[in-house]
């Protein structure tokens, strides 16, 4: 920067610089065809730039994983955003690590394509003041060092100790699905990137099958109810302007492709371009497809186990993916207690509503208990992610799924929540696993408290008794037991809901733990991960017709005496039946 530069200019060229597409117009790379022309910034690559400012005016340190369709030139664009935060910054370390040894050598083409465009056309030059590269040091090996003690290496994931050699300020992981270990490579990465917002890790990858790190961290940045510092971001086949292709005359939309058409807004031109794309490249297999070239972030992982339910009958369910999040608010009028929907300003919480409860409206709540087990210990994970307490809310009129209850809590507070869920959702029929901690919620549940009685009986699921049965129910009879016997059962009747459409589910996370419930080796039906939603849903199945039989009860109670008869009465803990009096 010369000194002839005014205040005002000064400002502007620092802002400038700042703009990271105004930046890239500066730079060069080559097309498919080997011409060097200007880059362009992509959707792919405005879109992670979005992301990445957002963290910064934020003040975080960028960390952002990114799930995407094949050849969509995220890594190029990932690669200009450490191009422009490391070299002209002295003592920035840059590294990225590349699946394979060819793709390393195209993520090196591409550093040395943006120094010599660069070189040739710095940021600044049509004010005479221009913000040029530090002087090369290295260029060769991969590893390219400037004279300010700045530098970019670029290698392979293969030797996972090339995270632990030195402090890394910016890193990229291109590909990251395909490593060998990425999860040690992480384990020793993160304990070397400055925890600062001058610092950035970019992890992008197509997808590899469903499991393993990658997919791991994936559902880590996409839960909803964790801060975990990491941002998500996914990017379809149909956003990438190249995928398309002019239809052949008397081309005519399949059934499948129309609804694909539909659902997401798009040309036909795209359309004729998947058809082909999955007759030549993918061998005419749709699953290869969607993994290779995502619509959206659910179809990219392919089961590697046999699934259980119907992939094309969960495809076709109404997932709503942006509804309001937050908790229940339990507040004082009076001598009664109301409970409130607070909804969450930063978009997070245990509570997702989808539909307000109706007035006179009849719910069901299924209700899965943690029981503090890690999916991933099996696996010689450990025990970092312990699974969840899920309740899911359905409509028992409809079958619609209204809302989902999820967090980590011990059997009393968690009991808490779900007593005021159903109060919230007009005295919902309850219907809770009881296997180990589950007796300890029900009879929770069924207890006096400070801030409420306990919770009618007639609305918690006994599958022995029916529901003009006005005794007190022992703990043992309420809820249900999923043993060796009826869990198949369970899991059956969901797979019948949900081939038939007869329930309607809009959760996008109990959708995918649908697609990851598989049938393993040994027999046994369970999730690749966490379950909890998909028992917290077959819960709901299950109680449809004891809820029905005891609401139409309750009404009919009403009818005949003129006044409400649903009400509390305190559980006791005694082992014996006392009759109502």
């Amino acid at each position: 920067m010369t000194p002839s530069l005014t205040p005002a200019e000064a400002a502007a060229l620092i802002r400038g610089f700042t703009d990271h597409e105004k930046f890239c117009s500066h730079l060069k790379i080559r097309n498919k065809e080997g011409l060097a022309v200007p880059y362009r910034t992509s959707p792919g690559g405005s879109k992670l730039n979005r992301v990445i400012e957002g963290m910064r005016r934020r003040m975080l340190p960028v960390r952002v994983v990114v799930l995407k369709a094949s050849q969509v030139w995220m890594t190029s664009s990932a690669s200009t955003q450490m191009f422009r935060q490391v070299p002209f910054f002295p003592g920035r370390r840059g590294l990225v690590l590349a699946d394979t040894e060819l793709h390393a050598d195209l993520v090196f083409s591409y550093f040395r394509q943006y120094m010599e465009s660069y070189a040739e056309n710095p940021y600044g030059a049509e004010l005479n003041a221009a913000i040029k590269l530090p002087a090369l040091v290295k260029d060769t090996e991969r590893w390219v060092r400037w004279a300010n003690e700045s530098s970019v290496l670029v290698h392979t994931a293969g030797n996972v100790d090339v995270a632990r050699s030195a402090p890394f300020n910016w890193v990229i992981l291109s590909e990251a699905g395909f490593y060998r270990d990425l999860g040690a490579v992480m384990t020793g990465l993160m304990q070397r990137i400055p925890n600062s917002p001058d610092s950035g890790l970019i992890v992008e990858s197509t997808a590899n099958g469903m499991g393993g790190d990658f997919y791991d961290l994936c559902r880590l940045a996409m839960d909803p109810r964790r801060r975990t510092g990491w941002e998500f971001l996914f990017f379809a086949w149909w956003e990438h302007p190249e995928y398309r292709l002019k239809p052949d005359p008397g081309f005519k939309l399949m059934r499948d492709e129309l609804a694909e058409l539909q659902k997401y807004n798009l040309h036909v031109d795209q359309i004729a371009w998947r058809r082909r794309q999955i007759e030549t490249a993918c061998e005419g297999k749709i699953e290869r497809f969607r993994q290779e070239f995502p619509a959206n972030p659910e179809e990219a992982f392919q089961s590697t186990g046999r699934t259980i339910f119907d992939l094309k009958a969960i495809a076709r369910m109404p997932e709503i993916r942006e509804a309001p999040r937050g908790r229940l608010d339990v507040v004082d009028l009076g001598i009664e207690k109301r409970v409130q929907f607070l909804q969450s300003e930063d978009g997070r919480g245990e509570l997702v509503v989808y539909h307000v409860p109706r007035k006179a409206g009849r719910y069901i709540i299924g209700v899965d208990h943690a029981e503090g087990i890690d999916p991933g210990a099996k696996k010689g994970a450990g025990g970092s992610d312990p699974d969840f307490c899920s309740a899911t809310v359905m409509d028992a009129d409809t079958g619609e799924e209204v809302a989902k209850l999820k967090e980590r809590y011990e059997p009393s507070p968690w009991a808490h929540r779900i007593y005021w869920l159903g109060r919230f959702y007009n005295w919902a029929f309850i219907c809770p696993e009881q296997k180990a901690v589950g007796k300890a919620v029900i009879g929770h549940l069924l207890s006096h408290d400070d801030d409420h009685p306990a919770y009618p009986q007639e609305l918690i699921y006994a599958r022995q008794r029916d529901p003009s049965d006005r005794r007190t129910a022992l703990l043992q009879e309420l809820g249900y037991e999923t043993n060796v016997v009826n869990r198949p059962i369970l899991i059956s009747n969901l797979d019948n809901a949900v081939r038939s459409g007869a329930i309607k589910v809009h959760d996008p996370e109990t959708l995918q733990q649908l697609r990851e419930f598989v049938r393993k080796p040994n027999g046994r039906e369970e999730g690749l991960g966490h379950d909890d939603d998909v028992f917290g849903l077959a819960l709901c199945v299950e109680a449809l017709p004891y809820a029905r039989r005891a609401f139409e009860y309750r009404d009919t109670l009403e009818e005949q005496q003129g006044v409400q008869q649903w009400k509390a009465k305190s559980y006791r803990m005694q082992g014996r039946r006392d009759d109502d009096d």
